[in-house]
């Protein structure tokens, strides 16, 4: 579900390794053939000796030298979800909401082909993949100042006029940024927990990829298999509010949406629909409720700002 599909909606809803160094075949060792002295036998009394003859030899049967042991990469490690104060995360934490626009500065120029993003905020695209064995190729833009962008970039709630601080997303140039869900990205995660502490919390990529991954499968059995067989969204929201199942359970607020889903020590997701807000619901997604909200570059640092909390 792209950006604006998803803002538009919430808006309209009012709610919401290798083998060690050296380690080849030249290691083998063939044995080493030896020659033996010439042998000699004693001759009979009045008998000459036969002359002594060389004995063949056979050479020993090559040897290889013990394997070497092998050394393999370590599975990246996840490195757990940590409770954090949004007011220490940078960039962007969600979706506008309310007709209302981004805040911040603007993000620096994109680079020159072949050179990396400088230090900034970004906006960025990508679709949560099924599998995260391979990279995933997400699509960088640039925030821009309200003022700067042309009419219709951003939400009018002055007559045309915007603070310095108002940003939206230019999109006239973009950046492919291949990421890695892996122990080097770091990924800030928005939920809900009806508290005014524990709806932000920092994970990697390693986290992020498991509870997409669980996220997906939980959501298909727990939601879209009875949905497919004929049950309704209320039918299904009351019978796990009633029993959890899956990780899903009623919200912490009555009227704050419809179920939260909970893995692992992440922020509780809240679903404040069941199927989201695309015209083809049979093919949703549990993750299509995880906004992709800003990049902060940082240092060589990456961290993705992620989001599937209350939106009013």
């Amino acid at each position: 579900m792209s950006r604006e599909t998803f803002r538009k909606a919430i808006a309209l809803a009012g709610i919401l390794a290798v083998c060690a160094t050296g380690c080849s075949s030249e290691k083998s060792v063939q044995g080493a053939v030896s020659t033996l002295p010439p042998s000699s036998s004693s001759a009979a009394p009045d008998t000459a000796a036969p002359p002594a003859t060389d004995t063949p030899t056979t050479p020993a049967a090559p040897t290889s030298a013990p394997a070497e042991p092998t050394t393999t990469a370590a599975p990246p490690q996840a490195a757990g979800w940590s409770v954090i104060d949004p007011a220490t995360a940078a960039g962007p934490l969600a979706y506008p909401c309310c007709a209302s626009n981004f805040y911040g500065v603007a993000s620096p120029a994109m680079p020159a082909p072949g050179t990396a993003l400088a230090d900034g905020i970004y906006s960025i695209e990508f679709d949560w993949p099924a599998a995260f064995d391979q990279p995933v190729v997400a699509t960088v833009t640039r925030f821009e100042q309200c003022s700067v962008l042309p009419a219709g970039a951003c939400e009018d709630n002055g007559g045309g006029t915007y603070a310095d601080d108002e940003l939206g997303v230019d999109d006239t140039t973009a950046y492919e940024l291949p990421l890695e869900f892996d122990e080097q990205l770091r990924v800030v995660l928005g939920g809900f927990t009806g508290a005014d502490t524990g709806n932000f919390a920092a994970g990697n990529g390693v986290d992020m990829a498991a509870l997409v991954t669980a996220l997906d499968a939980d959501y298909q059995l727990a939601i879209m298999e009875p949905y497919l067989a004929g049950a309704s969204q209320d039918e299904i929201t009351a019978a796990l509010t009633a029993e959890p199942a899956y990780g899903f359970s009623a919200p912490a607020e009555q009227y704050a949406g419809a179920l939260v889903y909970t893995h692992d020590g992440a922020p509780p997701l809240l679903f404040q629909g069941l199927l989201g807000f695309d015209d083809t619901p049979n093919d949703a997604r549990g993750s299509d409720i995880l906004g992709r909200i800003a990049l902060v570059v940082a240092g060589g640092e990456l961290t993705i700002n992620t989001y599937a909390g209350f939106y009013s």
